[in-house]
């Protein structure tokens, strides 16, 4: 299942249709008619490097301890609330559209269609066809419509940024600026919410050069083309980002001779530029793949609707999971920036939540099932952030909390802010979102192929392990982390709402990890003697009436049902707690699950893809069928982007099932693979899973009627003799037994 299709055009954006390179983004309508292309750049965002860092939040520090320690939670979130604030990231922009308004076409399509394995949209009516991709070889984006009658066509282009449109014989380009300031979506009461006064923002340009059998006639902001048969657009996006800790340049002509001479530089052979796009992109996208043996060819929004009647789900499973490894594959790629909530498709100058980089979850989330799926290359830009986050973090660690290592807040943007915004503590204090995001890229760099990067990867691992050292506090005996929260989540106390308290089992969690990692690769052996020591003392998990503890004990929570797992981090995505070797404590992990799932009413995303991971990890098939279904049923629009209500695209539920089908179908604890361990019953028929990647190694297996009858690696592994048939053909793989 590696074709997403429709027989009508998109009537708005969330019904098109995502193709990218790593570097720009489009969204594409899909008409012969009046076919939309709304286009971005992964470099495009609003600001300028700016410093939030603040002396006072170390001055209040441990008064905000103090407050925790004696029992004054509340007076402890208002101070940490007034004086241990930043302020806001900035917004990830959407550039500008290309409109074409053709005339002498046929109006009604037969189809509109991505190939996920390709990287190719295409649009047919009778006597027409329409291409369009976006090379990353190139760094290029190509449309090609061909007729077997002649059209003609405006094409035209805007921006809902400050902007101009010029054009030449065969050339229309449209340059801008980007605002100085654009305050998050949710601050309803700003007065002027989107700045252009300081004349900052970076500048823009979107350069379409024309290729066409047809007369071209250039208008003052417009190109249009006669009696053509044919016509060639070669697109080329440009920004003033110049990093990450430079002022962006504001020029735009410079911007604009940038984006022409990018053009100029390629050969204009669309068959040859196809042709190295489609290698770049299948190479990738086929390197490992899975399959339900449920195709169907029936067009995409008819299968969802099939499924939210009631049918199997199994072919739209499929597809959904090709369709997030498609997405990050077309949106993260060498040398650019990493997927931020949006990916790198966003067509609001407020988006949700800024579009940023939200690292008490989602950005993680974004990549959790990349390396599993064959798509460690597509990792760089998210290492390439967190490694330039160890400069800007360790401002933040020094200045803000008095420690080493580098610290980093819940929003992270292209300027790789790390203090704290403004807001609730309960999701603008979280210093420890750098030691997750460390946490993180070494998973990555244990499963494989990451080696290049292994200098930059245990720096990056050391930071945060400097800094977690150095955040800690002795209390009671124990070393715990305080202030402590638990993301966006409060607890009653003294008749009150709290945020913050000391010992979450998020934090503790993320502490844990960081020091096991530290003490495998680091060759500072007098952090590891320091680490080792506190690891000793470490505050421990805790149980409570509903499982795991998610604070330093229990409290009552008001929402019983909150849509982030964070107190099971230790469980998933970590591997701290494992299901075999800890069995009180996944005990505890499971209860707190089944309390969330049981109380919880709505349907976002990116929390039912965690719950996927989650179940599929506790071996918990009933659970993982559940919540699949949910997710199809109410939580993704009719072009597959995944739903955070009310009605916001977040890509991160998209990408975070893909990890959860990947966990579903194979789980590893201490190095040792169990294949299938929570396959539904309507999944076991059968299927087969090829070259999906595990330490280092690429696992290969088919199964039927539950049980896994073919396996093979490119290593010796060592896989866990369950769910294994009798007469199973194998290579390179050792059978453990299950104690």
């Amino acid at each position: 299942m590696n074709k997403i299709w429709y027989k009508k055009s998109a009537k708005n954006w969330r019904e098109a249709l995502p193709i990218g390179n790593g570097f720009t983004g489009v969204m594409v309508y899909g008409s012969h008619k009046r076919e939309r292309l709304c286009f971005n750049d992964g470099a495009l965002w609003s600001g300028y490097p700016k410093d939030y860092n603040s002396a006072d939040s170390l001055d209040y520090l441990e008064k905000i301890r103090k407050l925790i320690f004696e029992g004054k939670n509340n007076e402890a979130d208002a101070l940490c609330e007034d004086k241990l604030k930043g302020f806001y990231s900035e917004t990830f922009l959407p550039l500008g559209d290309i409109i074409l308004e053709f005339s002498g076409t046929d109006k009604s399509i037969k189809s509109r269609a991505v190939d996920l394995s390709t990287g190719v949209h295409t649009v047919e009516s009778n006597g027409m066809k329409s291409e369009l991709f976006s090379s990353y070889p190139n760094r290029i984006t190509i449309y090609r419509i061909k007729s077997d009658k002649r059209f003609s066509v405006k094409i035209k282009a805007k921006s809902k940024l400050h902007h101009c449109v010029s054009t030449e014989e065969t050339m229309l380009t449209l340059c801008g600026n980007a605002p100085d300031y654009v305050a998050p979506n949710y601050l309803r009461t700003e007065l002027f919410p989107v700045k252009y006064n300081e004349k900052k923002g970076m500048a823009f340009s979107l350069c379409a050069q024309i290729d066409t059998d047809g007369v071209s006639e250039p208008r003052k902001s417009s190109i249009k083309i006669i009696n053509a048969t044919e016509l060639t657009i070669y697109f080329a996006t440009a920004t003033g980002f110049n990093g990450f800790d430079k002022m962006p340049s504001t020029d735009t002509n410079a911007v604009v001779n940038k984006c022409k001479a990018h053009l100029n530089s390629v050969t204009k052979n669309y068959d040859e530029l196809k042709k190295r796009h489609i290698e770049d992109f299948s190479a990738l996208h086929n390197q490992q793949s899975i399959s339900f043996n449920r195709d169907t060819d029936i067009p995409t929004d008819e299968l969802i609707k099939s499924v939210k009647n009631g049918k199997d789900e199994k072919a739209l499973c499929e597809l959904l999971y090709n369709y997030g490894k498609y997405m990050i594959l077309s949106g993260s790629r060498k040398g650019g920036q990493p997927l931020n909530l949006q990916g790198i498709w966003n067509h609001s100058v407020r988006p949700p939540w800024s579009s940023n980089y939200t690292v008490n979850i989602n950005t993680q989330m974004n990549y959790w099932g990349a390396s599993r799926s064959g798509l460690s290359e597509c990792i760089e830009p998210l290492l390439q952030m967190i490694y330039e986050l160890l400069e800007t973090g360790r401002k933040t660690a020094k200045i803000n909390y008095g420690c080493n290592g580098f610290a980093c807040n819940h929003n992270v943007d292209i300027w790789r802010k790390t203090p704290p915004v403004q807001g609730d503590a309960n999701y603008m204090f979280e210093p420890l979102c750098g030691v997750w995001l460390a946490n993180e890229i070494y998973a990555h760099y244990c499963n494989g192929y990451l080696n290049e990067y292994g200098d930059k990867i245990k720096e990056i691992v050391t930071g945060a392990a400097k800094f977690a050292s150095d955040y800690l506090v002795l209390h009671n005996g124990y070393y715990v982390v305080c202030p402590s929260a638990s993301p966006e989540n409060v607890f009653a106390h003294n008749g009150k709402k709290c945020k913050l308290d000391y010992a979450s089992a998020f934090d503790m969690g993320l502490v844990k990890q960081a020091f096991k990692n530290v003490l495998k690769i680091s060759d500072n052996e007098n952090l590891k003697s320091a680490v080792a020591e506190k690891y000793s003392k470490l505050y421990p998990f805790k149980n409570g009436a509903n499982g795991i503890c998610e604070w330093h004990k229990e409290y009552e929570t008001p929402e019983k049902g909150h849509r982030h797992f964070s107190p099971l981090y230790a469980f998933y995505p970590a591997n701290l707690i494992g299901y075999y070797e800890n069995k009180e404590q996944t005990q505890w992990i499971k209860r707190l699950f089944k309390y969330r799932l049981e109380n919880s009413g709505q349907h976002i995303g990116w929390s039912a893809a965690w719950a996927i991971c989650l179940a599929a990890r506790l071996r918990d098939t009933d659970t993982a069928r559940s919540v699949i279904k949910g997710l199809l049923n109410h939580a993704i629009f009719s072009n597959l982007f995944c739903v955070h209500p009310p009605f916001y695209f977040q890509i991160d539920g998209n990408l975070g099932f893909v990890a959860g089908i990947n966990e579903m179908l194979l789980t590893e604890e201490r190095g040792v693979i169990e294949l299938i361990p929570a396959l539904p019953e309507n999944f076991a028929e059968s299927g087969s899973v090829k070259d999906m990647v595990v330490n280092g190694a690429k696992i290969s297996f088919k199964w039927n009627k539950g049980m896994v009858t073919e396996i093979s690696a490119d290593k010796p592994i060592s896989v866990y003799d369950k769910n294994i048939a009798d007469n199973v053909h194998k290579n390179n793989i050792t059978f453990v037994k299950i104690d």
